[in-house]
C-alpha cells in the first residue's frame, strides 16, 4: 500500500484508446490522521504511509510484470536459449548510469563512451556526495 511502482502508459487512435496506470487498481484504501492503531507492518504490510488514499495492489507480481518475465527467464534457461534481456543488457544499463553520473558531477554533456568509466567510483561511493549541494 502506498506510493509504490507506477507503470503507466497510453495508446490513443482514431477509433480506440487504452490506458493503464498500476496506481489506479481497483482497489483504494483511505486512512484518516484519526487511526487509533499505532502505524506498523503488523497493521498493513509494505505500508509505506500512514494517512490519506493509497492504491492496494493485490498481486504486485502479476502487475508489474515480475511472474511473466520469471517465466520468460525459466523457459529460456530450460530450453538452452540465451534470454532476450542477458548480462550485455545489464552492463549497458549500468554503463548509461556511470556516464549519467560523471555527466552530472562534471556538469557537461558526455557522448557513449563506456571506456570513460571503467574505472569511475561517484561520489556517493566515494563518500563526497552531499544531498544539500545539489541546486536544482
Amino acid at each position: 500500500i502506498g506510493a509504490g511502482l507506477r507503470l503507466t502508459f497510453e495508446v490513443l487512435g482514431p477509433e480506440y484508446s487504452l490506458s493503464i496506470n498500476t496506481l489506479q487498481p481497483e482497489l483504494f484504501t483511505f486512512f484518516s490522521r484519526n487511526v487509533k492503531i499505532p502505524p506498523s507492518e503488523e497493521f498493513v504490510e509494505k505500508q509505506n504511509a500512514d494517512q490519506g488514499l493509497m492504491p492496494v495492489i493485490p498481486d504486485e507480481a502479476v502487475t508489474y510484470g515480475y511472474q511473466a518475465e520469471d517465466r520468460y527467464m525459466v523457459e529460456s534457461f530450460l530450453a538452452g536459449k540465451q534470454p532476450e534481456e542477458n548480462w550485455h543488457d545489464g552492463l549497458l544499463v549500468v554503463q548509461l548510469m556511470m556516464l549519467a553520473y560523471l555527466s552530472a558531477e562534471r556538469k557537461q554533456k558526455l557522448d557513449f563512451r563506456p571506456e570513460l568509466v571503467e574505472e569511475y567510483i561517484p561520489p556517493v561511493q566515494r563518500g563526497e556526495w552531499n544531498p544539500k549541494s545539489t541546486v536544482l
